[in-house]
C-alpha cells in the first residue's frame, strides 16, 4: 500500500512539474509596449474633433491557458489601461502577440475589430510616415469567427514600436491622429 501511495505522489509530483509551463513574455515582446502610467495620448481627426486618453495603468500577469485544465500551461500577458470619459482597453502583449484592443475613438465610429496579430508578421508589414515618423500600417482586421459579421469601419491602425498608436484610418476617410504624446510634461511625439 505504501509502494501504490508514493507511485502516486510521484506521478503526481512528476506531472505537476512537467506540464505547468509558464511562457512569459521575451525583452523583445516588451519593447512593443511604449507606454508608461500617466501618459497622455491627444488624437485630432480630420473633422476637427479631439481626444485625449490618459494611460492608468500598465499591468503584467500571469493566468492558466485553459483554468479547466488539471496542469495548466500558464502564460504571462501585459496590459495597458487607458481612460477618457471611461475605461479603455488600449492594448495587450502576450508572447510574440499583440491585440489591438481599443474598442473605439467616439460615437461616429462602429466599433473597432479585436485585431491580434504575431510580432513577426508586423515586422513584415509595410512602414509609411505618420507626423515624420516611421510606423507600421497594421490592417485591421477582425480575429474572432464569431464576431466576423458584426459591421466595423476601421481599415487601418499605425503603430510605432516607441510611440503606439499614431493613427486610425476608416473607410470612408475619416482619420484620427496622434497630436501629442505627453511625459512627464514633455510632448514626445515631436
Amino acid at each position: 500500500m505504501k509502494c501504490i501511495t508514493i507511485g502516486l505522489c510521484a506521478a503526481l509530483l512528476f506531472g505537476l512539474f512537467t506540464s505547468c509551463r509558464t511562457d512569459r513574455l521575451s525583452k523583445e515582446d516588451l519593447e512593443w509596449q511604449p507606454y508608461k502610467v500617466g501618459d497622455s495620448l491627444v488624437f485630432g481627426s480630420n473633422k476637427g474633433e479631439s481626444k485625449t486618453i490618459v494611460v492608468k495603468s500598465v499591468e503584467r500577469h500571469i493566468n492558466p491557458t485553459d483554468p479547466l485544465d488539471i496542469f495548466p500551461d500558464r502564460v504571462e500577458t501585459l496590459f495597458v489601461i487607458g481612460k477618457s470619459n471611461s475605461h479603455i482597453d488600449l492594448l495587450k502583449i502576450s508572447k510574440g502577440r499583440i491585440w489591438f484592443s481599443i474598442k473605439r475613438l467616439n460615437k461616429n465610429t462602429l466599433l473597432h475589430p479585436n485585431t491580434i496579430y504575431n510580432i513577426d508578421e508586423i515586422q513584415k508589414m509595410d512602414r509609411e510616415l505618420v507626423s515624420n515618423k516611421k510606423v507600421y500600417k497594421i490592417e485591421a482586421i477582425q480575429y474572432s469567427d464569431n464576431l466576423k459579421e458584426f459591421p466595423f469601419d476601421l481599415s487601418y491602425i499605425y503603430w510605432s514600436k516607441e510611440y503606439g498608436y499614431a493613427k486610425f484610418e476608416y473607410e470612408d476617410g475619416y482619420e484620427w491622429t496622434l497630436k501629442s504624446l505627453i511625459r512627464d510634461g514633455v510632448d514626445i511625439w515631436k
